[in-house]
């Protein structure tokens, strides 16, 4: 399925130089979206100093990026706002102009998007990945005085559709006012072949996460030390970066976690596939996810998910592919990887990926995506 349309997509996060790991899953939708449909890609990041706009070809899609200095809220406004237009300019010189737009996180993308719509009167449609609105997030975003109603409900009332990744984000979405009949249309994983289980010991635990609050590695780093007073044949092997992981090391250390925890670091996609491929299965620890696509990775490479009940996970982490516990207890942690580490080669790979497969691969989701970008430049 194909669409004639030109379609820019505006994210508010986006792999760079700087910033390798962020909005990975968007650059997925782009590499997937761009073998359908003609793409462009304008980013507007936070950096150390402003430069760009700056054109160029990746994954088969055109790229206009430019940085911006200024990081509060008071410069989004106006500087964030200032460089999208002229990367958008030079965008319309070299790519074209677009027939509907999509924007990757309302805050701050659609503050672009939306100048582009009252200027030219180009649609756009937003997906909403972020965890900054679910209540039990400790961002600040939807509590700062003011920005809800001023701003993000604003942006929210321009876009054409809204699409959540997940049910659990569609809610809250209504709840605060940022939707009203919003889409759930899930991440998308790139297809893998999946590996045959793993049978050697010490069976790894792969762990994948940007080590932000919302991971609650200490919780599963205590449960980690609860499990050691009972088996020794696992490594809990942490892979990522973040503003926790300093504080997640030093925990690891005064629990005396030993050779039971590796910190392997920032890992690329294919190393992330990897890591999967020789883990028994995969954890997630949160206290609360819109999505989760590190569980939808694992099952895509062929490996069950332990997971707390943490909203996103809960929708597709059924008994057939995984195993879920409560969320914000050591105990129940310690209890999912004790009961998983013995039952993890009761899954068959293949049944794992064929079940991520026909819900997160790249053609299922492009066509429900190109599917609502139809509707809109129909209406």
């Amino acid at each position: 399925m194909s669409i004639s349309s030109r379609v820019l997509v505006i994210p508010s996060w986006y792999p760079s130089a700087e910033a390798p790991g962020a909005g990975i899953f968007i650059r997925e939708q782009v590499v997937a979206l761009s073998s359908v449909c003609d793409v462009a890609v304008l980013h507007v990041e936070g950096a150390n100093r402003a430069r760009g706009p700056v054109a160029s070809s990746e994954d088969g899609a055109t790229i206009i990026r430019a940085a911006i200095a200024a990081t509060n809220v008071l410069s989004r406004f106006f500087t964030y706002r200032q460089v999208g237009r002229e990367a958008f300019e030079r965008l319309r010189e070299t790519w074209g102009t677009p027939d509907i737009i999509h924007v990757q996180a309302l805050w701050p993308a659609a503050l672009i998007a939306r100048d582009i719509k009252r200027r030219y009167g180009i649609p756009y449609v937003v997906t909403e990945h972020s965890e900054e609105y679910l209540a039990q997030s400790e961002r600040r975003l939807v509590r700062t005085p003011g920005m809800l109603p001023l701003v993000l409900r604003p942006l929210a009332r321009g876009a054409s559709r809204t699409i959540a990744v997940s049910s659990f984000l569609a809610s809250r979405l209504v709840e605060l006012g940022l939707a009203r009949e919003p889409l759930v249309i899930p991440n998308i994983v790139a297809e893998c072949v999946p590996a045959a289980a793993v049978a050697a010991s010490p069976k790894f635990i792969a762990h994948v996460s940007v080590m932000g609050p919302a991971k609650n590695l200490p919780a599963l780093l205590r449960a980690v030390a609860m499990l050691r007073e009972r088996r020794s044949d696992f490594v809990l092997c942490l892979a990522g970066d973040g503003e926790q992981r300093a504080e997640a090391e030093a925990f690891s250390a005064e629990l005396e976690l030993g050779d039971s925890v590796e910190f392997v670091g920032q890992k690329s996609a294919d190393e992330v596939r990897e890591l999967f491929t020789r883990s028994a299965f995969a954890v997630i620890s949160s206290t609360h996810e819109t999505f989760s696509v590190v569980a939808a990775e694992s099952l895509m490479c062929g490996r069950p998910v332990l997971s707390t009940r943490c909203g996103g996970p809960e929708e597709f982490i059924t008994p057939e592919v995984g195993h879920l516990v409560d969320t914000g207890s050591a105990k129940a942690l310690a209890e999912g990887l004790d009961w998983m580490l013995d039952r993890h080669a009761d899954y068959d790979p293949q049944a794992l990926h064929e079940y991520a497969s026909k819900r997160f691969s790249p053609d299922v989701v492009a066509k429900q995506i190109l599917e609502v970008y139809r509707s809109v430049l129909d209406a």
